[in-house]
C-alpha cells in the first residue's frame, strides 16, 4: 500500500533501483583493473556518471547470489572524494562488472547522449562544436579547461553524463588571418572505456560478419581481374628478368607505369573516368605490389640474378602472409590524393596491421559479399575489445601532427580534421585495399559510380568486396587452386629456314619482348640475328636467361636451325680469358681456330687486337666497346 501522511494524503515515493550483483571474481576483476587503469579523479568523474540515474530513485539495492536484497552501499560512498580509491573502484565496478546493470544504466540515458557516445566510439574524435549540436545545447560542455600536464583528468564537466569522457586537443581546420592554426576542444574515451561501451552501442560488432550470397539492388558494377591477372604474371616475370622494372625510394617509378601500360596490357578497373588518380590505378598496383614483393622476397644474391619465381597464386599467398613489407609503400598507394602526410605520421606500420585484420574478417565468409561500412565497423570493434591504443583504422593520431601540418585531402579541397580521421583515412584505406586485391585477382569488387553526394576520396565508389577463388588460395581458406583454363593462342611463327619471326595475332601481348631479341622489319616481322639477340646480354647467365624467356613466351617448339642458332650462342660465351693490365689482354683457346682466324682476317678486329705471343691479344681501353660489337656481329659474345 502507498505511504500516507498524519492527515492521510497519500506521500509520493520514489521506486528502488535494484541492481544485480555481479559474480565475486567479476567484480573483483572489474574492480582491479579500475585501480590499475584510473587515478582518483578519472574514478570520481566515473562514479558521478551514475548520480542522474541514482537521483530517480528512492533507493538503490542490490540481489545477491542467494537471492536477498541488501542496500547497495557502495554506490553512496563512491562519489565521494573522502573514499578511498579502492572503495569508489568497488562501486563503479558494481555497475561496469554487470551486463544487467550497465544495460539499466544505459537505457537511463538520453537519445541524444546515446547519439553522441555512437559518434565518439565510431569516430574516436568529436569536436565540442558538434557534441552541441547533436546534444541540442549552447553552453559548453565543461565548467573549465584546466588540464594537468601529464593527464587530462581534471577537466570538470557541466553535466554527469560526460563522466566517461575525456577531453582532447586538435588542430582546426583553418588557420587565422595570420597563418596559425589553433586547436580546437574535442571529446574522446580511452581505450579502457571503448572496450566496455562499445560492445552495448554496437551489438551487432558481437555476432559474425554480416555478408551476403548476391548484393543488394542497385546499380553495380562488378569487376573481377582473377583470369587477367593470372594471364599477364608470366609477361610481368620475363620482362621484370630483362630488367625493365626496377624499384626506386618510393615504389616503382611513373615510367615504369607508363610502360608496363603498353606491355602487360592490363584491363583497368575504372575506365574514361576523367580522373587523375584512378588512371593507370589497376597497371600501378599490380605493377608496384609484384615488384615490391619480389625484391623483398628474394635473397641478395636472386637480387641480381632475378631467379625463377613460384606460381602466381604462390606469390599472391606469399605477398598476404608478409604484407609488413610493403608498410613504407603503403601510405602514397592508399592515399594518393592527401597532402601533407609526413613520414613520422606513417612510421608505425599501422597500414599492414589494418590490412591483416581485413584478412581475418573476409577468412571468414570466403565466398559473400562484405559491405566496405560493415568492413571498418568489425576493425573498429576488434581494436576496442583489444584495447589497443592506437587504432589502425585511423592510420595515425592527431597528436601525431608536426608543427600543425595541415593534412588536406586535394580531392575534396577540404582539410581534414580529427573527427574525419576514421572516415578519411581507415574508410578510404579499406577502399583502397579492395582496389589493390582486385587488381592482383584476390577479390571481385562492387562499384557504384552513380552516388558521388558523399565522396571523400577517388575510391569512393568501392562498396562491396569478396574473394575470388584466387583469393581464396592466397589468404589460406583452401590449399588448391585451378588456373581457368585459357584458350591456346599461337602469338608467333618461326621461319624453319630464316631468323625470322613473324607476330601471328593483333595486338600481340608478347610482341615487346621482341624488341630485346630481334630487329623489326616490317609491322608483323621480325629478324633475328646474333647482334640483335646478345643486347643487354654481359654474361652466359644473362643469354640462357633470354633463352629461357624465348622459349617461354615465343616459342618453346624450335626449327633445327633456331636449335642451332642457340646452341652456336652458348658456345661462343666468354670465349676470351681477360688479362688485367693496362690494356685488357685476352688469351685465345688454341684449340678454337675459327676464332683465331676470325681476328687474322677480319679487318675490323685485325685492326683493334694487338697480337702477342701465347695466344694473346691486347685491346686498348678506348676501343673496348668497338671491338665487343664487331665480336658481336659474328655471333661471339666477349
Amino acid at each position: 500500500m502507498p505511504q500516507t501522511d498524519i492527515f492521510g494524503d497519500t506521500i509520493e515515493t520514489l521506486p528502488t533501483l535494484v541492481l544485480e550483483e555481479p559474480t565475486a571474481e567479476d567484480w573483483e576483476t572489474m574492480q582491479d583493473a579500475l585501480e590499475s587503469r584510473c587515478n582518483k579523479q578519472e574514478l570520481l568523474r566515473y562514479a558521478e556518471a551514475f548520480i542522474p540515474l541514482m537521483e530517480e530513485y528512492g533507493d538503490v539495492m542490490r540481489t545477491t547470489k542467494d537471492g536477498r536484497m541488501v542496500k547497495a552501499t557502495e554506490c553512496f560512498y563512491m562519489v565521494k572524494s573522502s573514499s578511498s580509491k579502492r572503495q569508489i573502484a568497488q562501486g563503479v565496478a558494481l555497475f561496469l562488472a554487470s551486463k544487467q546493470n550497465m544495460e539499466t544504466y544505459l537505457a537511463s540515458l538520453s537519445a541524444d547522449m546515446k547519439t553522441l557516445w555512437r559518434m565518439v566510439l565510431a569516430n574516436v574524435y568529436v569536436s565540442m562544436k558538434t557534441a552541441k549540436k547533436v546534444l541540442g545545447i549552447n553552453h559548453d560542455l565543461y565548467k573549465n579547461g584546466d588540464r594537468g600536464y601529464y593527464y587530462s583528468g581534471g577537466i570538470k564537466w557541466t553535466d554527469n553524463d560526460y563522466g566517461f569522457f575525456s577531453e582532447a586537443y586538435c588542430y582546426a581546420e583553418k588557420a587565422d588571418r595570420w597563418g596559425y592554426r589553433e586547436k580546437e576542444k574535442y571529446i574522446t574515451v580511452n581505450s579502457f572505456v571503448r572496450n566496455l561501451f562499445f560492445p552495448y552501442f554496437f551489438p551487432e560488432t558481437e555476432e559474425d560478419m554480416t555478408s551476403m550470397a548476391e548484393l543488394p539492388e542497385g546499380n553495380w558494377q562488378t569487376v573481377n581481374l582473377e583470369a587477367d591477372s593470372a594471364s599477364r604474371y608470366h609477361l610481368f616475370c620475363g620482362l621484370f628478368k630483362q630488367g625493365e622494372f626496377e624499384l626506386k625510394k618510393k615504389g616503382v617509378g611513373a615510367n615504369d607505369v607508363k610502360r608496363a601500360e603498353k606491355k602487360l596490357a592490363l584491363s583497368e578497373i575504372f575506365t574514361n573516368s576523367g580522373n587523375a588518380y584512378l588512371e593507370r590505378l589497376r597497371v600501378n598496383n599490380y605493377l608496384q605490389l609484384l615488384v615490391i614483393n619480389e625484391y623483398h622476397k628474394l635473397s641478395e644474391k636472386k637480387k641480381k640474378e632475378k631467379d625463377d619465381v613460384d606460381t602466381y597464386q604462390d606469390n599472391l599467398r606469399y605477398i598476404v602472409t608478409h604484407f609488413s613489407n610493403y608498410d613504407y609503400y603503403l601510405p602514397t598507394m592508399l592515399f594518393p590524393h592527401i597532402k601533407g602526410l609526413r613520414k613520422q605520421m606513417t612510421d608505425y606500420s599501422r597500414e599492414p596491421v589494418l590490412a591483416t585484420m581485413l584478412f581475418g574478417l573476409l577468412r571468414r565468409q570466403p565466398q559473400r559479399w562484405m559491405a566496405i561500412n560493415d568492413l571498418l565497423l568489425m576493425i573498429t570493434a576488434e581494436e576496442s575489445s583489444e584495447n589497443k591504443s592506437r587504432f589502425a583504422s585511423m592510420v595515425f593520431y592527431p597528436g601525431d601532427e608536426h608543427y600543425a601540418t595541415p593534412l588536406v585531402n586535394e580531392y575534396t579541397q577540404r582539410t581534414i580534421t580529427a573527427e574525419n580521421y576514421t572516415r578519411e583515412f581507415g574508410y578510404t584505406a579499406l577502399q583502397g585495399f579492395a582496389l589493390m586485391l582486385c587488381s592482383l585477382g584476390i577479390a571481385e569488387v562492387a562499384l557504384n559510380e552513380d552516388d558521388r553526394k558523399q565522396s571523400i576520396s577517388p575510391f569512393d565508389s568501392v562498396e562491396y568486396l569478396r574473394l575470388t577463388p584466387l583469393g581464396r588460395y592466397a589468404l589460406g581458406v583452401t590449399n588448391n587452386y585451378e588456373e581457368p583454363e585459357q584458350e591456346h593462342v599461337a602469338y608467333f611463327e618461326l621461319d624453319p629456314d630464316r631468323l625470322i619471326i613473324r607476330s601471328l595475332v593483333e595486338p600481340n601481348p608478347y610482341a615487346q619482348l621482341l624488341k630485346d631479341t630481334s630487329v623489326p622489319i616490317s609491322k608483323n616481322r621480325f629478324e633475328t640475328s646474333a647482334l640483335s639477340f646478345l643486347a643487354n646480354c654481359h654474361t652466359k647467365a644473362d643469354v640462357e636467361g633470354k633463352i629461357k624467356i624465348f622459349r617461354q613466351f615465343i616459342s618453346n617448339e624450335l626449327p633445327p636451325l633456331w636449335e642451332q642458332f642457340f646452341k652456336t650462342l652458348l658456345q661462343h660465351c666468354n670465349p676470351l680469358k681477360e688479362d688485367k693490365t693496362a690494356y685488357k689482354r685476352y688469351t685465345l683457346d688454341p684449340q678454337n681456330r675459327e676464332l683465331a682466324q676470325l681476328i687474322t682476317t677480319d679487318p675490323v678486329l685485325r685492326q683493334l687486337a694487338i697480337r702477342a705471343e701465347g695466344y694473346r691479344i691486347m685491346v686498348r681501353n678506348d676501343d673496348l666497346k668497338k671491338f665487343e660489337t664487331q665480336l658481336k656481329k659474328h655471333g661471339y659474345l666477349l
